[in-house]
C-alpha cells in the first residue's frame, strides 16, 4: 500500500512559514532561503511544494484570502443571531478575537506588491467585497429604515476602522487605539 502524500500537509506547513516571513522581513524580503529556514526544509523543496517565486507569491495571496474568506463566514454565521449594531462591535473590536497578526501584515505586503504582480489585485478586492457585503447585509437588517446608500458608507467605513486596527497590531499600539477605533465605529452605526 503506497503511503499517503504530504504533499497538502507540508505545502500549508510552508505556506505558514512564508506568511510568518512576509510578516517579518516584507514580500521581498521573504527570501526563499529565510522561507526555507522558518519552514524547516531544505530551499530547492520549494519548489517541489509550491513552485517558483511567482507561484509561491500567488499561493500565499490564495491563503491569505482563503484565511480572510473563512473569517468573514464565521462573521457571517454570528451576525444571523445578533440583533444591535454595538453587539456586532462587541465581536469586530473584542480584546480577546484579533487576527492573527502575520495575517494582517502579509495582507498589506501582498497589496502593497500589487504594482509589481497585478493578478494578486482580484482576489484580495474579491475578499474586501465580501467582507463589505457581510456587513451591509447586517446593517440593513438592524435599520430597515436606511438607505442602501447611506448602509453601504457606513459598511465600507467600519470595515475600514477593523482593517486599520488589524494594521496596528503588529505595531503594539497603545491598547486606547481600540476603545477609540470602536468609537469611531460606533458614531457610524449611530448615524443609521
Amino acid at each position: 500500500m503506497p503511503r499517503p502524500s504530504l504533499k497538502p500537509q507540508r505545502s500549508e506547513e510552508i505556506l505558514d512559514a512564508y506568511m510568518t516571513c512576509v510578516a517579518r522581513y516584507g514580500l521581498d524580503g521573504a527570501t526563499q532561503e529565510r522561507v526555507a529556514a522558518e519552514a524547516g526544509v531544505k530551499r530547492p523543496l520549494l519548489r517541489h511544494y509550491l513552485g517558483n517565486r511567482d507561484q509561491m507569491i500567488g499561493a500565499l495571496n490564495q491563503h491569505v484570502a482563503d484565511a480572510f474568506n473563512n473569517l468573514t463566514l464565521e462573521l457571517d454565521c454570528h451576525l444571523t443571531q445578533i440583533e444591535t449594531g454595538d453587539q456586532l462591535l462587541e465581536i469586530l473590536f473584542a480584546e480577546d478575537e484579533e487576527i492573527d497578526p502575520r495575517l494582517a501584515t502579509a495582507w498589506q505586503g501582498l497589496s502593497a506588491s500589487v504594482g509589481d504582480h497585478p493578478e494578486l489585485a482580484e482576489p484580495l478586492l474579491e475578499v474586501l467585497a465580501r467582507f463589505v457585503a457581510v456587513l451591509e447585509k447586517f446593517l440593513a437588517r438592524v435599520s430597515p429604515d436606511a438607505t442602501p446608500e447611506r448602509v453601504k458608507a457606513v459598511a465600507q467605513g467600519i470595515s475600514t476602522i477593523f482593517l486599520s486596527l488589524d494594521s496596528l497590531a503588529a505595531l503594539d499600539a497603545p491598547s486606547n487605539w481600540r476603545t477609540e477605533l470602536r468609537r469611531a465605529a460606533s458614531l457610524l452605526t449611530e448615524t443609521l
